[in-house]
């Protein structure tokens, strides 16, 4: 007979946020829950599952013997470990049910693969009641949110009114109480987040852009109508939930808000400030967008422990930001933001580009170089590649320009795990392309700026020369990381002593 369990699987991330709110909301509702975090994240050098640890799950999963095993997919990347994941369960007679973001979007592939259940948006209700009604013998296939096969295709319920108040849901389980982190063919007991020194919290779910590479507008798509597309915690669930967090990870030093963006409503910063500069005192980042960026926020929120600012540009051509990323900031707008974040007094500004992919021309590789160039103050790119992901606009946009052929994305979409993080990491394109890829990467070191001034008329003829110096500035980031990591220990150890 089963348990009134349910064992819930994270991928490739020990920190899971959806997971752990999961698990919030079965515990509330009396059931057991056993969470199983399945592979470290490595994004150099991933792997899929083997069969050991296949094994090791199995046999946890028999051993609890679950109602229901949820498997948290968020992204198509790993779907050749969730693929081996769903065919060994329901080798040995368990049920499956997928949500998160990439189910909630592609529930039919995950049906087909051999998912009893997909749950589609916001879990915490849905989960709890699928549970429920498996266990007392009822039919799920009448349950909002869900979809499961009929006729050879998927058969999606209607998605409930969303949550408005996230203070519903509770905070995530910081510490799960029967954990397991299965990898390197090892199954160990224990929750694997509490010996980390950043912690990853978001204060709302939703995002108001509309970027073509992004699941987000598209999850948003799925929205009952009438609802709101972006919604708020309080300032005291983010702040009960950071406490619980600074109790049970004793070495934690640094706290990544996740959110898209920051949220920026009126009052909300300022009551955040004042809570967290009293209550919780670590450094923190946030992410932003140029059309948002404020000083006057970003000094209060320096005053509480702002250390770093992430945004993205993406790109320095409006023709690939509009067109083909459909982000509507101007190069002016990039140019406001980037001087207000330097003028705040953050300590560390980062700024994301995706480059060097089918739409990318050496044209528009210049145009990004000639954006950095007039970017202030001291601050890192993060530079990389495009990854298609299935149910975002911009597959189509590709295929049907003539970018890509429908098999080549295919194959791109749903390519092996190492390979599909390779095209991430991999510069491409063609060799002027890449020489002005090289020239923006070693601008952000100023003192190597004079070389890339005497370089940038005539690229090509110093290809020697800048591939040399491109191999030395990638040395000097690591260490540039290291320094960067070490002040924002001195940081915090700034702020525990002036508290």
């Amino acid at each position: 007979m089963r348990s009134k369990t349910v064992v819930l699987v994270a991928f490739y991330n020990v920190k899971a946020l959806g997971v752990r709110y999961l698990e919030t909301a079965l515990r509330a509702a009396g059931w057991n829950v056993a969470t199983v975090y399945f592979k470290r994240f490595n994004s150099r050098a991933p792997s899929p599952a083997t069969a050991r640890e296949l094994e090791l799950l199995t046999k946890l999963v028999e051993r609890e013997r679950p109602v229901f095993v949820g498997l948290s997919v968020m992204s198509s990347m790993y779907l050749e470990t969730v693929e081996q994941v769903i065919r060994a369960l329901k080798g040995a007679g368990e049920t499956v049910a997928c949500g998160g973001a990439y189910a909630s979007l592609e529930p039919k592939r995950l049906l087909t693969l051999g998912a009893d259940y997909v749950l589609r948006l916001d879990g915490e209700k849905s989960i709890v009641a699928l549970a429920e009604t498996l266990k007392s013998g009822g039919d799920p296939r009448v349950l909002d949110n869900l979809c499961y096969l009929e006729g050879g295709g998927a058969h999606c319920n209607p998605i409930a009114p969303l949550e408005e108040d996230l203070d519903v849901y509770g905070q995530p389980t910081v510490n799960s109480p029967n954990a397991y982190l299965i990898d390197e063919d090892r199954c160990v007991p224990g929750d694997p987040q509490l010996d980390t020194l950043s912690y990853e919290v978001i204060a709302s779910r939703g995002c108001p852009f509309t970027c073509s590479y992004c699941a987000c507008q598209n999850l948003r798509r799925l929205y009952p109508a009438g609802s709101k597309p972006i919604r708020f915690r309080s300032v005291d669930s983010v702040m009960a939930e950071l406490e619980e967090a600074r109790r049970q990870c004793k070495r934690l030093v640094f706290v990544h808000f996740y959110d898209e963006i920051f949220p920026n409503t009126p009052g909300w910063v300022e009551e955040f400030a004042a809570a967290y500069k009293q209550r919780i005192g670590l450094p923190f980042s946030i992410w932003t967008h140029p059309k948002i960026v404020d000083g006057p926020m970003l000094k209060t929120l320096k005053d509480a422990g702002l250390v770093e600012v992430i945004m993205g540009i993406q790109s320095g051509s409006p023709y690939i930001r509009k067109d083909i990323f459909h982000r509507y900031e101007t190069n002016e707008d990039v140019a406001r933001a980037t001087r207000v974040i330097a003028e705040s007094g953050v300590f560390w500004a980062s700024y994301d580009f995706m480059l060097l992919h089918p739409f990318e021309t050496a044209d528009t590789m210049r145009e990004t170089y000639e954006l950095v160039k007039g970017i202030p103050g001291h601050y890192e790119l993060q530079m990389h590649g495009l990854n298609f992901l299935p149910a975002t606009d911009i597959v189509p946009m590709a295929v049907e320009g003539g970018f890509v052929t429908a098999a080549d994305m295919e194959a791109t979409l749903y390519a092996p795990m190492a390979e599909q993080f390779s095209t991430y990491w991999h510069e491409q394109g063609d060799e002027e392309s890449r020489r002005w890829y090289a020239l923006t990467y070693l601008w952000q070191f100023p003192r190597l700026r004079r070389r890339c001034l005497e370089w940038e008329d005539a690229p090509g003829a110093y290809a020697g020369d800048i591939d040399t110096l491109y191999e030395k500035a990638k040395r000097m980031e690591k260490r540039r990381y290291l320094r960067k990591k070490a002040g924002v220990v001195l940081r915090r150890l700034g702020v525990r002593k002036h508290r």
